[in-house]
């Protein structure tokens, strides 16, 4: 009788260590159908650029090619000192969404651009060309 109450309280806290365990640190995100791909943005001297945010905006094109709607643009991020940003597309979306890089305090020209494809979990580099001196 004692080895079952032993057991059954050991089970108890080894339970109650894993929800603490979730609690404090939680679980990995579900990104579902969605897709990270990580941008690094770099001048023609391929120095990090910070302040450069990147949006995304999804496009609906017909059979032809021609724009039918689109959607308001999306914020992703905004690159730190390393010059990187995330951004999380969903993959039905990928073929038509349309990606803008641009920099907040105007030392280099705004990109708006599709692609078409990237690699997964790979970073792409973005070179953006100055139009302003530091």
């Amino acid at each position: 009788m004692k080895k079952n109450i032993r057991k059954i309280l050991q089970g108890c806290t080894l339970t109650a260590a894993m929800f603490v365990f979730q609690a404090c640190y939680g679980t990995e995100p579900d990104l579902g159908d969605l897709n990270q791909y990580v941008f690094r943005m770099v001048d023609e001297n391929n120095n990090a650029i910070d302040g450069v945010e990147l949006q995304t905006r999804w496009e609906h094109r017909n059979s032809q090619g021609t724009l039918n709607s689109f959607s308001d643009w999306e914020y992703q991020g905004i690159t730190g000192t390393d010059g990187v940003v995330m951004a999380y597309i969903y993959d039905r979306e990928f073929p038509y969404t349309k990606f803008q890089f641009s920099d907040n305090q105007s030392r280099f020209e705004m990109l708006d651009t599709t692609f078409a494809s990237l690699p997964g979990m790979d970073t792409v580099e973005i070179k953006l060309k100055r139009i302003a001196d530091e």
